[in-house]
């Protein structure tokens, strides 16, 4: 059964509390200001009247907007962290094959907010945005590294091939930017759909030969978690 889309969890623009959004809340906001535009198009106030503050609470909490940019960066990354440290880590697994499938679905369960982090680290070229390209590149080696740790415990079980686990994992990891860029494109792209035939792909890249039931079982507990 392939994994079916559901509404992501409400982890990103919210109401501000009666005291005010503190400062992780306002990075969450202020990531989807964002990416709906440039960096340069958007303004304190513009993030103030969207956390229903005044632009004062936020220079309270970040110097300025370039902290608070980085800042939510480092916010949607740690909040992926944490999902990924949750449902993907390998011991919680009965194998190296259940382990990658919650790692991809939890990729089109938050594809929302990860998506936010690729659009806006577009913005992210000048010397300026040094902190931010740091945390990008941080996000990509943490996934690398547990990929790779994956992969090398399914070849020591005996249910993958001898690969190159760099080169699976960066293959993984580039497939799944792949994904959420192209939901940014077009809105008729079928995710689930596409990420069920890329499962497939790849585990006959890895020697692996299915048993239908164990994978659908994993992912459908992943997507009533975030329902």
């Amino acid at each position: 059964m392939a994994l079916k889309k559901k509404e992501e969890p409400k982890l990103g623009r919210r109401a501000a509390k009666t005291a005010g959004p503190d400062a992780d809340e306002l990075a969450r906001i202020a990531l989807d200001l964002f990416a709906e535009r440039h960096f340069a198009s958007v303004t304190i106030k513009d993030i103030g009247n969207a956390a229903n503050v005044n632009s004062a609470m936020i220079y309270y909490h970040y110097k300025d907007k370039l902290a608070l940019f980085n800042a939510a960066i480092d916010s949607a990354i740690d909040e992926a962290f944490q999902f990924f440290a949750v449902h993907c880590h390998n011991e919680k697994h009965e194998n190296a094959v259940s382990a990658i499938t919650a790692w991809i679905d939890v990729h089109v369960a938050l594809h929302k907010r990860l998506r936010n982090v690729i659009k806006i680290s577009l913005d992210c070229s000048g010397p300026e945005f040094a902190d931010a390209r740091s945390s990008i590149r941080r996000f990509y080696s943490h996934e690398n590294k547990i990929l790779q740790e994956i992969i090398r415990d399914g070849i020591r079980g005996g249910i993958f091939r001898q690969v190159d686990p760099s080169v699976i994992a960066t293959m993984v990891s580039a497939f799944l930017d792949g994904v959420l860029a192209r939901s940014l494109i077009l809105r008729d792209f079928d995710m689930p759909k596409t990420v069920e035939e890329f499962k497939r792909a790849l585990w006959l890249q890895l020697g692996y030969r299915a048993v239908r039931g164990r994978a659908s079982a994993r992912a459908e507990g992943i997507d009533r978690k975030f329902a």
